[in-house]
């Protein structure tokens, strides 16, 4: 007790420091809010027909088209929105673009111009040409759907569900089926078997057929690939140890890095492989790519690329005897693979194309050209006195795992997506085994204390300082703690795609008002629809003094609900659980309920 409390004094002393730096920038005029050459943040890339690298940017909104080596801004033209995916197809780029609504904008290359757009769905990214270029499909990352859409007339063909968040997708080589990657688990979290999905859209009829679990554990799923032969198929994916117990978190076997492997004709999978190392981390796993000789996969935490030797890699996993054993064996890739370090902070996507792999620093704007016969690597500076605000550089703290135990994990481990959920229970408290809690979202995390289901920590402050300390096993300093604090701070609540031209649906405005009669703003009430105090609900509290109310903003996000992830859905919350319901309702008041909430 005394210890902890110390710990809360020196943590209280430091936020207090804080405040005053704080306090005394304005007042000397030397804040960082602004900065004179802001950086590039890259979201996609992708080959020009004359070999130009063309490039996406989030920060200055536009695409960029560089010379083959990258040392050479040929051209930048605005986009209408952020930029989150490319497609290059001769003189015209396809590219996503998601604000508050999701494009797909058709953009010369030739003069900049917008020629066509196309409104596809919320979070719009990662634009694909079916094998005949027929078509070209968008995953609606919020929406739950993939668009098909005819890239002459820039109309919405066909769209089909799939099943939580889908960031990437691929096509067999036969073009019968695309496999969408799932970032989130979609079920409860409550489960002996929790993980994320890969979805299996058949083309003819354009519907879902199945979800492929993969590895138990499998969350944050984003690159996809297919090898050359059509029978392989590679999605790469954090892999959470989630019932792992506190004692254990010394050793590092908490949030791992791993790529699934699927049979493509079978559409099963196979087995997962581990890509850290026993006594070093890859943490931060992104995205994945091979051809016939090299697997190849960037770690954004840890800035540097596996590169893997394809062939051998492939035939140990068929012959491994215990497939279930494989997610377990930090060994498997001994003698198969070397990482590359890369120059620049936070490599996320990648291109393999022309014999060179092309990887672009996200936090440093600094391009990684790998020649894959010759393994010379080249880094050239995209944006030369690029300049962090501290919310960028809160942001690059927040993702970083250099500074981990054995570079394991970053914050971004458990809260990826933004500083959002995973979407899996943990057991990280000191209350015996066995008590799992859900991961929060941590947008809007400061000013709605408590922090942790638990309210175990009275400020995010304390919780961003505490969470280094006993999670990454780091003393971070107060000056990088206060840059994540401002990066928290920073974070915008996505519009529910469940609002109607940014208004609440008819049966939305029922559903308020079956808000009111319920009395749910007792508790979710203000600004951010939390009372932000502790609550006893149900009669399986094991805290005497509850559990933190949290805010309902963006909570159509952030499934599951309750303190134990036991509701996959918020109409399970009322129609099941009957959480804050303690009168008759019907069922057509629950549906509207759940939209009202939904739409937070």
């Amino acid at each position: 007790m005394i210890r902890k409390q110390s710990e809360k004094n020196m943590i209280g002393m430091n936020i207090k420091r804080s405040l005053l730096r704080w306090f005394l920038s304005l007042i000397l005029g030397i804040s960082s809010a602004f900065a004179g050459n802001p950086p590039f943040f890259p979201t996609d890339l992708a080959l020009g027909a004359g070999g130009e690298l063309i490039m996406t940017q989030k920060g200055p909104k536009r695409v960029d088209v560089f010379a083959a080596n990258g040392r050479t801004l040929l051209h930048s033209y605005q986009t209408d929105g952020t930029p989150t995916g490319l497609l290059a197809d001769g003189d015209k780029a396809f590219v996503t673009t998601f604000d508050a609504v999701g494009r797909l904008n058709r953009i010369s290359l030739r003069n900049g111009q917008t020629e066509a757009t196309v409104v596809t769905g919320s979070g719009a990214c990662a634009p694909l040409y079916s094998p005949d270029k027929a078509h070209i499909y968008v995953c609606n990352q919020f929406q739950n759907t993939v668009s098909e859409i005819d890239p002459t007339t820039m109309q919405v063909v066909r769209t089909a569900r799939v099943l939580r968040e889908p960031r990437s997708a691929v096509f067999s080589k036969d073009g019968k089926y695309l496999f969408v990657a799932n970032f989130l688990p979609g079920r409860r979290a409550d489960a002996d078997y929790v993980a994320a999905s890969v979805s299996v859209i058949e083309m003819k009829g354009f519907n879902k057929i199945r979800d492929i679990r993969l590895a138990n554990g499998s969350n944050a799923v984003r690159g996809i690939c297919i090898t050359p032969d059509g029978k392989y198929l590679y999605a790469s994916h954090n892999l959470g140890r989630y019932a792992v117990p506190t004692s254990q978190l010394h050793q590092g076997w908490m949030n791992t890095s791993a790529f699934s492997v699927i049979d493509v004709e079978k559409q099963t999978l196979l087995g997962a492989v581990v890509v850290d190392e026993p006594e070093r981390g890859a943490a931060g796993i992104w995205d994945i790519a091979c051809n016939q000789e090299k697997l190849y996969i960037s770690h954004s935490g840890t800035h540097d690329v596996s590169v893997i030797d394809h062939k051998p890699m492939l035939q140990k996993l068929l012959a491994y005897p215990d497939k279930a054993a494989l997610e377990y064996d930090l060994n498997f890739l001994y003698g198969l693979r070397r990482r590359v370090p890369l120059q620049g902070n936070g490599p996320r996507k990648m291109v393999l194309a022309s014999g060179k792999l092309y990887v672009p620093t996200y936090f440093a704007d600094v391009l990684n050209i790998l020649d894959v016969e010759t393994d010379e690597l080249t880094a050239v500076e995209l944006n030369p006195g690029r300049e962090e605000t501290d919310v960028h550089k809160g942001e690059r703290y927040f993702n970083d795992a250099s500074h981990c135990f054995q570079n394991w994990q970053s914050c971004n481990g458990c809260h990826p997506g933004g500083a959002r959920t995973d979407g899996m229970n943990w057991d990280l408290m000191n209350d015996g085994v066995g008590n799992p809690k859900n991961c929060k979202s941590l947008l809007y995390s400061h000013p709605t204390p408590p922090s942790m289901i638990s309210g175990i920590r009275e400020t995010a402050e304390w919780a961003v300082r505490a969470g280094f300390r006993f999670i990454q096993f780091f003393n971070v300093s107060e000056e990088d703690a206060v840059c994540v604090d401002a990066y928290l701070k920073s974070l915008q609540a996505v519009p529910s795609p469940y609002l109607v031209n940014g208004e609440l649906s008819a049966k939305a405005r029922e559903g308020k008002k079956v808000f009111e009669k319920l009395k749910c703003g007792d508790c979710h009430s203000g600004t951010y629809y939390t009372d932000r105090k502790m609550h006893r609900i149900g009669q399986d509290v094991e805290f005497e003094k509850g559990w933190d109310t949290p805010t309902l903003r963006e909570v159509w996000r952030t499934a599951p609900y309750l303190f134990d992830g036991r509701a996959a859905t918020m109409q399970e919350v009322f129609s099941i659980h009957r959480h804050g319901i303690d009168r008759k309702v019907s069922r057509k008041e629950i549906e509207a309920l759940t939209e009202f909430v939904n739409s937070l």
